[in-house]
């Protein structure tokens, strides 16, 4: 098996000294462990600018859908009645999570290619039966960024709870917990943070996670007794992975040293502009309008000439990886610019596209 480069949302190229980082092996009920647990936690509240007496910070074993399902299954009770906003399979994950737990929900969908409407999610939210609204920022099956702050001061406007899959966005694209002050937002190590996979982070409003005691069916997902067993003890309830929290480590310090998440958007602005231009120049269709994209990943609609599959696996001879469609019905792939992808990365991977498409005229 060859390193390759990764093209994707994530999990994605993480630098050499995110890798050795994890050549470490650390007890888990070591002091010296629990305060690098303690200081990843405090960094990850400075990048969201919340306060530590507001919000809490809860690292949880697994991918971002397990942290997804741990709040739903913690802050939706019986008596509880989630309205679903979802423009993608992301969203409509949300409303799998909420079927297979038996909550009480309501799933509206709204097209792919276009942010979610402010008219019509107002229509929904103001029902009365609502209590909380769960949406996601940067919805990756087209690349759309939905209107976080908007959506915020609707469900705000009728004292709804919110609560933000902000998986694909936080690190990458500028969010204050301080201007935005949603209840729930959750997130993950492999992602813009360019840490690797197997924490799911997530931010709670305290005052909300608090009411939630005895909520959760499960005692892996339980996120409220996480909260108390970190904030009580330190560390994890269970067994913590420690070669992923030294990456996540070194990984916000390289956030930090590289001026921090608006640095990382600009970059990622750049990639994604100059990958978006060149497809264009080769023929390609963006799929998404311009205001509507998100600098994460950018889905292109597949010309009758090729078929993914040779494309995917031509330059996967090259050593690039790049991301199928996932829209329904419309044939299409996408292309990820995050993680540790240099200009020359970049550069190789225009020179291979071309040579694709000399080679199938």
């Amino acid at each position: 098996m060859k390193q390759a480069i990764l093209f994707t949302p994530g999990p994605l190229n993480t630098s050499s000294e995110v890798k050795q980082a994890m050549q470490l092996d650390l007890g888990t009920r070591d002091q010296e462990y629990m305060d690098l647990v303690k200081t990843i936690q405090h960094s990850l509240l400075d990048i969201a600018e919340a306060d530590s007496d507001e919000y809490a910070c809860t690292l949880l074993q697994g991918s971002g859908t397990y942290g997804v399902e741990s709040v739903l299954t913690t802050c939706i009770s019986k008596q509880d009645h989630l309205l679903i906003l979802a423009n993608g399979a992301y969203g409509q994950r949300m409303g799998l999570i909420a079927q297979k737990a038996g909550l009480p929900y309501t799933l509206i969908t709204f097209d792919m290619l276009h942010p979610i409407p402010l008219d019509q999610a107002e229509d929904y939210i103001k029902e009365a039966s609502f209590t909380h609204v769960a949406f996601v920022h940067n919805e990756t099956t087209a690349g759309i960024l939905n209107p976080l702050n908007e959506l915020y001061q609707l469900a705000s406007r009728y004292h709804k709870q919110v609560i933000v899959d902000a998986m694909s966005s936080f690190g990458g694209i500028p969010i204050s917990l301080r201007e935005t002050p949603v209840d729930y937002l959750i997130t993950s190590s492999n992602k813009c943070l360019h840490g690797v996979p197997g924490i799911a982070i997530l931010f709670s409003r305290i005052s909300s996670l608090e009411q939630c005691a005895g909520n959760c069916p499960s005692l892996s997902l339980d996120l409220y007794e996480q909260y108390r067993f970190m904030k009580d003890n330190g560390g994890f309830r269970f067994t913590s992975p420690t070669h992923v929290l030294l990456a996540l480590h070194q990984a916000l310090h390289d956030l930090q040293a590289s001026g921090g998440v608006l640095m990382r958007n600009q970059r990622y602005c750049n990639l994604q502009k100059r990958i978006s231009g060149f497809m264009r120049e080769l023929g390609f269709q963006l799929l998404v309008e311009p205001a509507y994209q998100a600098p994460i990943i950018t889905t292109f609609a597949i010309p009758d000439t090729i078929s993914f599959s040779s494309l995917y696996d031509a330059l996967k001879q090259q050593g690039i990886l790049l991301y199928a469609g996932k829209l329904p019905g419309i044939e299409a792939f996408r292309i990820g610019n995050i993680g540790e992808l240099s200009d020359d990365d970049i550069s190789y991977f225009m020179t291979c596209m071309k040579q694709y498409m000399e080679e199938i005229k």
